[in-house]
């Protein structure tokens, strides 16, 4: 790969016209005379004001000039022609990935005499039809951010939704960046650095770095019809751009100090009584800037360190210390706690209602001592009787340099490296905090370690008066290792021992982690994810060549990347470890269970449902990007402006170095060949995986990446802009475009645990026996499987805008914005059962499903009902591209940048957003948003998962006057003061309840999937108050005809709302002409509002009643109870908290 990466780079350089995530700044612009006329042959000097940069070229025939590739700052331009007055126009501020148009009206006169004019502090955008919004350095810098953290200034940009819990204080795996950006889905954004990839491409919802605030520049979010130069992702581009030095030495260094003494308690903290969270962080830095030689070659350096032990609060139900010894005389909760159990051998409760000594389950009682004891008595109306602030050591550093030469007026080259390193130490900050495969319990946890990694390299050249050629190579990297730990990590290796695994071989080895139980009768589910690892690299080359011809700016570009990942194909222990599932199945097979879920697991000789992979595969996947585009923009008139292009992606599948995958089809499945574990499976071309298992399936695919890759993606783009009046101040703008994803790529993990690459297990079993009995051994059966004929996702963008600047320093926006994804990734299970009664006995099949009965026999009923019978009742997860969505959207923003370098922002947004799939996906993973009905596609259309109605933002820097004109000590006093604030609301988001699993029958709805069975509509209000989010009484099982599918829509209730005020108060002082100290006093949430989370949408109801006792003739639900948890929020955000910091500025 190196040696073809070198080559292509070889050729890049010697061969001009060959895209880039463009992150530099041009300049176009027209010279006329007095009378509008076109001025041809003006020479036009450029000069950077900070770095010296200098640049000369000349008008066209057309009296258009242009400058390209420049970097991000502050210029100057001077346009001289004989017999005319020269014109210069100052302060020209140049923002990432900005066409700024400079025009220049010259006057008759002598050449030496010069009419300045200074250029508007906000220019509006007279070249395109792209919706955008910036992000300055000064708002990265001074705004009040919650962590110094980047990611929650993209939240003030109008468009912009986050799922509930998004939290932007945190870094490395803690943080993602799942945002929908103007009805993108989650995974659908692409963030770059300097033009680099930032994407983990496994989820496209986390970043590998986090640059500091301190070392960036700026920011752009573009969200709308953006031009051909951006690919690589359907939604939002956010493109950032990095520091570099001027012909100034400047720099600082900082500190910023939290501790939990500063800060109110969280509300779930307070409702029982405790402490607040324990908070302990130091961040430290430096940055450093400036010449190594003047006007030719710059550095900047900075470095940042974050220390910090957290009290996260967390809650949960769990068992009491007399419970997990087999009591059941302790008081009860009222709705949450189960009922006293019985002996399944007698049907009588147990002596003392106490399980003896001698029939007490090593293996289980040892997996409830992975729940931690009560410490509180729940508050009305909860059953959380663990509440506790479980302390978590987060720490964080980054290194980061910068070097721009210029090497002549028509060469630059740009180089930069960044590293950063996460690590959270055991007790992590769990998977409500955004990591994944481990509970929220402390005693066996894992240790979490990211170091990230990006290198970017540029070359541009200036070729002739009107061209220029750019090149950019760029490598980004992360790892991700996982360790165990915990407060009691050796309980792992007990339960081990007490609950053998029956395949040996596994990944993990020894260290494996324990057993998962998956949670039952309102008790969380236990796994941990340790040991895990995963590794990416991205290498991408890619080229922009652009030339003025007349009143055309036409550009072309190429970008190539090779890239790798390596990762465990499982995102939880549950790939190769034990797995269980509750209530238990009976006493020694199937029957009674005790009616406890504590005791069934205390209980001697009591069978649960099980499975288990033999190991964990790791496959290593490779991929390859090709890309082209042309676009032009064309000076139709003075007002008008036409801004088009297309762009080519072939995005092409990853495959395997070892070639170990394998993909079911349904189009390969022969019905002679059996429950072969091969059956229907296509192979990598030219090998035999199953042959050589010995096994009579298996047929050869289409390539290495088992899909036959779409290469007919033309992307158009189109954009207009209209001047109003011809002044530049009111400009109508419109925009169309397609934009093609470069989908995650962790989809292609789940091909390496099919056949013949892993044995399974599946039936039920004892804690500490061997299955029994064991109803699929062997190499079990397909798993997953994709359609060969998988189209690449795509949206079509479209806007309409209008910009109009109010005085020098201001401007609004307002656009209507939509969006309609296509194509849209979406799961399902191809083994579902069908409507009908389809067998002929009369019955209809899905409540045939339903009401078999448990047992063998009920297993062989429910296998023979599905499509793939000869595969038992099991799923087949089954990839496609048949989603859409519709996103439609008011956006308004009001930009103002005034005296003393203040500046105001203001964003609203009213949206729908509507789809047939969440688009919140988390990864692979997910289950609950599965196609419900694949005979009705149409039943899963709703507000999609982060739908919000109302979203407004607004920010404020305001810099109080220096006083240098009065006494030193009123200048003290009462100059150079800086107020800062955020304020953000937004209504809630889009949530979708589900029944849960409901026992005495096989999932209401008959399909043989249950994790999307959606409750009936009562017509009740969905909307509950407080900590209630969820009235219950909008919701019902009751009357529910089994075998059927309720009509209720996703996304029909509404989340809590988020409001939240942040402030910051600075005292500059300065200490010589050259060093300022600064003092920082923040605020987060002022008003301590308590901004509910972690809605619990899932009915999961304790007990089912139903029309008749015998199960085989039950035919509807008569009665339910829900646990009183059901819609309450487990979570909140951070209570009022407050920071500190000093700055020292040179």
């Amino acid at each position: 790969m190196a040696r073809r990466l070198a080559l292509i780079l070889i050729l890049s350089l010697l061969a001009a016209p060959l895209v880039a995530q463009r992150f530099t700044a041009s300049i176009r612009g027209t010279v006329t005379d007095p009378n509008g006329d076109a001025l041809p042959g003006a020479t036009v000097n450029l000069e950077g004001t900070e770095t010296g940069l200098n640049r000369t070229t000349f008008t066209n025939e057309a009296g258009i000039y242009t400058f390209g590739d420049l970097p991000v700052g502050a210029y100057e331009v001077t346009v001289t022609l004989d017999g005319f007055n020269a014109a210069a126009v100052t302060d020209i501020a140049l923002h990432v990935a900005d066409v700024r148009e400079v025009n220049a009206q010259l006057e008759l006169g002598d050449v030496t005499d010069t009419i300045t004019v200074e250029a508007e502090a906000i220019p509006v955008d007279t070249l395109s039809g792209e919706v955008s919004g910036l992000m300055t350095g000064e708002q990265i810098r001074e705004l009040p951010l919650n962590g110094r953290n980047f990611v929650q200034l993209t939240l003030l940009q109008p468009g912009v939704s986050a799922p509930e819990g998004f939290d932007t204080k945190n870094k490395g795996l803690l943080a993602g960046v799942d945002l929908s950006i103007s009805g993108s889905g989650t995974t659908g954004n692409l963030w770059t650095i300097d033009g680099a990839n930032n994407n983990d491409i496994g989820s496209n919802r986390t970043i590998l770095i986090y640059p500091s605030v301190d070392a960036i520049e700026e920011f752009k979010i573009h969200s709308n019809s953006y031009s051909a130069e951006f690919g690589g992702a359907a939604g939002g581009q956010i493109n950032i751009v990095t520091r570099g030095g001027t012909n100034d030495f400047r720099g600082s260094a900082y500190t910023f100090m939290r501790d939990d003494s500063w800060n109110e308690t969280n509300y779930f903290l307070e409702q029982a009584g405790l402490d607040t969270e324990p908070l302990d962080r130091q961040d430290y830095g430096f940055t450093l800037g400036g010449p190594i030689r003047q006007d030719k070659l710059h550095f900047f350096l900075s470095g940042e360190w974050n220390v910090e032990e957290r009290g996260i609060a967390r809650t949960g139900f769990v068992p009491t210390a007399a419970e997990r010894a087999g009591d059941f005389n302790g008081p009860s909760i009222p709705g949450c706690t189960p009922a006293i159990p019985t002996d399944p051998t007698t049907g009588q409760p147990f002596p003392g209602n106490v399980i003896p000594g001698d029939r007490i389950n090593a293996g289980g009682q040892g997996m409830l001592n992975l729940y931690p004891l009560p410490n509180v008595t729940p508050v009305a109306g909860s059953c959380n009787n663990w509440v506790e602030a479980v302390v978590t050591p987060i720490d964080w550093d980054q290194a980061n340099l910068r070097l721009d030469y210029d090497a002549t007026d028509r060469s630059r080259l740009m180089l930069r490296y960044t590293r950063d390193n996460w690590v959270n130490g055991a007790p992590n900050a769990g998977e409500a905090n955004g990591l994944w495969g481990d509970d929220p319990y402390p005693a066996v946890d894992t240790n979490w370690d990211q170091p990230g990694h990006s290198l970017v390299a540029q070359l541009s050249q200036t070729i002739g008066d009107n061209s220029v050629n750019t090149v950019t190579f760029s490598y980004s990297g992360n790892e991700i290792s996982l360790s165990r730990g915990g407060t009691n990590p050796g309980l792992n290796s007990q339960i081990n021992a007490a609950i053998p695994a029956i395949f040996d071989g596994k990944t993990g080895g020894a260290d494996r982690s324990h057993p998962v139980f998956w949670g039952a009768a309102g008790y969380g589910a236990l796994w941990n994810i340790a040991p895990w690892e995963n590794k990416q690299d991205l290498m991408v080359l890619k080229d922009d060549y652009s030339q003025v011809f007349g009143k055309h700016w036409l550009k072309v570009g190429a970008l190539y990347s090779e890239n790798k990942k390596k990762e465990y194909i499982g995102g939880s222990s549950a790939s190769e470890t034990p797995q269980f599932w509750g209530p238990s199945t009976g006493h020694n097979g199937w029957g009674a269970n005790t009616g406890n879920i504590l005791a069934d697991f205390l209980l001697q000789d009591m069978t649960f449902g099980y499975a288990e992979n033999s190991h964990q595969p790791t496959p290593e996947l490779n991929w390859e990007d090709i890309e082209f585009y042309i676009a032009d923009s064309w000076q139709v008139n003075p007002r008008l402006n036409l801004d088009y292009g297309v762009r080519y992606s072939n995005y092409k599948w990853p495959y395997a170095s070892d070639n170990l995958l394998a993909a079911f089809d349904p189009r390969t499945f022969d019905p002679a060949l059996g429950g072969d574990p091969c059956n229907g499976l296509i192979q990598v071309p030219g090998t035999d995986p199953c042959g050589d298992a010995g096994l009579l399936g298996g047929s050869t695919g289409p390539g290495r990446g088992l899909v036959d890759s779409d290469t007919d993606n033309f992307a158009p783009r189109l954009g207009l802009a209209y001047d109003i009046f011809g002044n530049g101040r009111s400009v109508v703008r419109a925009g169309f475009g397609q934009f093609f994803q470069r989908d995650r790529v962790n989809i292609q993990l789940e091909f390496a645990g099919n056949p013949p690459f892993r044995s399974s297990l599946n039936g039920i079993r004892k804690l500490d026996e061997a299955p029994e009995p064991c109803l699929d051994c062997g190499l079990g059966r397909p798993q997953t499987g994709i359609d060969p004929n998988f189209q690449t996702p795509y949206n079509l963008q479209f806007n309409v805008a209008w910009e109009q600047r109010l005085g020098r320093s201001s401007t609004i926006e307002i656009a209507y914005v939509g969006t309609r994804g296509r194509h849209i990734t979406r799961r399902s299970d191809i083994n579902q059962v069908a409507s009908g009664d389809n067998n002929g006995n009369g019955i209809p099949d899905r409540l045939e499903y339903v009401t078999a009965p448990e047992g063998d026999g009920g297993a062989g009923v429910r296998g023979a009902l599905r499509p793939y019978p000869v595969f038992g009742d099991a799923n087949i997860l089954f990839w496609e591209s048949n989603g859409i969505s519709e996103y439609d959207g008011l956006q308004m923003q009001y930009v103002q940048r005034y005296g003393n370098g203040s500046q105001f922002q203001a964003s609203y947004t009213l949206a729908s957003f509507k789809a047939n799939d969440p688009l919140n996906d988390a990864g692979a993973g997910s289950f609950a948003g599965q196609i419900t009905d694949r005979e009705n596609p149409d039943l899963d259309f709703g507000y999609a998962g982060l739908h919000r109605d109302h979203v407004f933002n607004a920010n404020v820097l305001h810099n109080l006057p220096t006083l240098e004109n009065q006494s030193g000590f009123v200048r003290a006093l009462f100059g150079a003061w800086q107020f800062g604030g955020i304020v953000q609301y937004s209504s809630g988001q889009a949530l979708t309840v589900r029944t849960g699993n409901l026992s005495g029958v096989n999932g209401a709805g008959g399909t043989g999937y249950v994790e999307n069975m959606r409750p009936l509509l009562t017509g009740a209000s969905c909307g509950g108050s407080g900590l209630q989010v969820i009235n219950p009484d909008a919701f019902t099982l009751v009357g529910w005809q089994l075998g059927t599918l309720s009509a209720t829509r996703p996304g029909v209730c509404e989340g809590a709302d988020f409001f939240q005020v942040d402030f910051s108060l600075t005292k500059n002082i300065r200490i010589t002409d050259r060093v300022t100290g600064q003092f920082r006093f923040e605020v987060f949430n002022v008003t301590n509002r308590d901004n509910f989370v972690g809605i619990n949408t899932v009915m999961n109801p304790s007990s089912v009643t139903y029309d008749s006792d015998l199960a085989t003739e039950r035919r509807s639900i008569t009665g339910y109870t829900v646990p009183a948890n059901f819609g309450q929020a487990q979570a909140a955000r951070d209570p009022r908290q407050i920071q500190v910091g000093f700055k020292l500025l040179f």
